[in-house]
């Protein structure tokens, strides 16, 4: 399960980066799946995928388009209750997004004091008998760590980026949760 949402957290990740189209569905045991490859996708769900366009066109700044301001001064006001996010994401996928990066990052921080605890007793073991066996698995233990420490930073920025997309999308709080 934690692979699973490793693999998802990486090709939200990517996805977005590349700015490919985006393909959900949601499979049997209620686990939403992203992709930005059709040919992963199993062929059971594909009539069930949601295609999410990508975005080539990045909108654009104020500064660059100062006539497209008063067209959005013209529109009527929108209602907060009827207002939806302007990314065209329901509210499961919200939610998901958001829980998915929450997931692995817990997970990420909640095994740290046990890799760190099991590097303190490989440090004990290289200092007292000092076998080369046990300097490697103190480094390959150190390496461990140094990638969980660098993957939750990476997360917490995701995790940001993603709260910024949200307010920008106009997504209440509530699915940000």
């Amino acid at each position: 399960m934690k692979q699973l949402i490793f693999a998802l957290a990486v090709v939200m990740g990517f996805s977005g980066a590349a700015r490919a189209d985006t393909y959900r569905w949601v499979d049997d045991k209620g686990v939403v799946n992203f992709t930005d490859n059709p040919d992963l996708i199993p062929s059971k769900y594909r009539k069930r995928v949601r295609k999410s366009p990508s975005m080539t066109n990045p909108a654009p700044s104020p500064e660059s388009e100062p006539e497209s301001r008063p067209q959005r001064q013209s529109k009527p006001p929108v209602n907060k209750s009827d207002k939806k996010p302007t990314d065209s994401l329901s509210e499961q996928e919200w939610r998901s997004r958001f829980a998915t990066l929450r997931a692995e990052l817990k997970a990420l921080q909640d095994g740290l004091p046990k890799k760190r605890e099991a590097l303190n007793q490989l440090h004990r073991k290289r200092t007292i008998y000092q076998r080369p066996q046990d300097r490697a698995a103190y480094n390959e233990q150190m390496d461990k760590i140094e990638r969980d420490e660098a993957r939750i930073k990476e997360l917490e920025a995701q995790l940001s980026a993603l709260d910024n997309e949200a307010s920008r999308a106009g997504v209440p709080f509530e699915w940000r949760k």
